[in-house]
């Protein structure tokens, strides 16, 4: 998945935009949002075969890897309570961890610089805390620890139960109390929004409906640890939108904090020119500076980018996987920043 897959000089208009949508068979919500003004907000297609069954802007989706992004704010909201600092090491926190791990700091882990490789299992494999653990410190380091970008999901599993064990409380509890209440985003979370029964939307692979995430194999507290922390968050486009507002507004985080939640810590030249805790970063130094995290499993791709010197958000969430998604975002911002 590519960050800028439309060149910054090819320019649509809302109208254009909406039938290449319609065209391209898009299926999911976008909303576009400046400042307190929303610019778009519209629904596609279709979040399960019921009769009734369209994506409505209220669709709640699986936002897989933007989830990272709160597991970082969760963090550093520890470090604001003094719970925990991005240099603590994992030995800190764990037992037994072995000799090539044991410095690994959780500065690391945010941005993907601690050399664990992506992931252990499937999403929803059933897994132990135990046999998590047992299997990530097993694994063999992608590198030396602290000098290479290597995308880890499970480096994000480990700061999910470091939040866990820094707080005294569930990971999902802890975010709910910390960030989603204090951001009024109601509709957010694995299990403890009360789901109405068509409210979340259904995956599609190859026109095949496939079950609702949180229809899978989870735990009475969501997904097992080789997703929990790391991915598959359930929420609706409004809830991103008081989410971006709340960063904007330090509202869960102070300006100090949130100037470090959004630096860009690690050289990334793949997706993103730099990484940030949970974060992409691009033109760090300039009016234009841009954060942003895209999302993909094989049913849902997804997409949140935003300008915080310009208050401009785009936020694109689709229950079909398709490259096209991530091109979305770059029209929309072409479209407001060249207008």
């Amino acid at each position: 998945m590519k960050a800028n897959r439309i060149k910054k000089g090819e320019f649509d208009d809302l109208t254009t935009i909406d039938k290449k949508l319609i065209d391209n068979d898009f299926s999911g919500v976008i909303l576009v949002a400046q400042n307190d003004s929303i610019i778009f907000n519209k629904a596609y297609g279709r979040k399960n075969n019921q009769e009734n069954g369209l994506n409505e802007i209220n669709t709640v989706f699986d936002i897989c890897s933007i989830t990272k992004q709160f597991t970082a704010a969760g963090i550093l909201k520890l470090s604001m309570q003094n719970k925990v600092s991005t240099s603590d090491k994992l030995s800190k926190y764990f037992e037994t961890v072995p000799d090539d791990k044991k410095n690994i700091t959780i500065h690391q882990l945010l941005t993907h610089s601690s050399g664990l490789i992506t992931g252990i299992g499937d999403d929803y494999d059933t897994v132990t805390e135990k046999e998590f653990l047992n299997q990530v410190f097993s694994s063999k380091l992608m590198g030396q620890v602290g000098e290479k970008f290597n995308y880890s999901n499970i480096g994000y599993s480990l700061l999910c139960l470091i939040i866990e064990k820094a707080s005294g409380m569930d990971y999902e509890t802890f975010l709910n109390e910390e960030i989603f209440k204090p951001s009024k985003m109601n509709h957010t979370g694995y299990v403890l929004p009360n789901w109405k029964n068509n409210e979340v939307a259904n995956g599609f692979l190859n026109g095949t409906e496939a079950k609702k995430p949180n229809e899978e194999n989870w735990s009475k507290k969501g997904p097992y640890l080789n997703l929990k922390g790391n991915g598959g968050l359930l929420t609706r486009a409004s809830d991103l939108l008081l989410w971006s507002q709340a960063i904007q507004n330090n509202t869960v985080l102070d300006e100090a904090t949130t100037s470090k939640y959004l630096y860009p810590h690690f050289l990334w030249d793949d997706m993103y020119t730099h990484y940030g805790y949970g974060w992409g970063i691009e033109n760090n130094d300039s009016e234009n500076k841009l954060v942003l995290h895209g999302g993909t499993s094989d049913l849902f791709a997804t997409d949140l980018w935003m300008y915080p010197k310009k208050g401009i958000t785009i936020i694109v969430l689709s229950n079909k996987f398709d490259e096209y998604v991530y091109s979305i975002a770059r029209r929309f911002s072409n479209f407001l920043l060249e207008k």
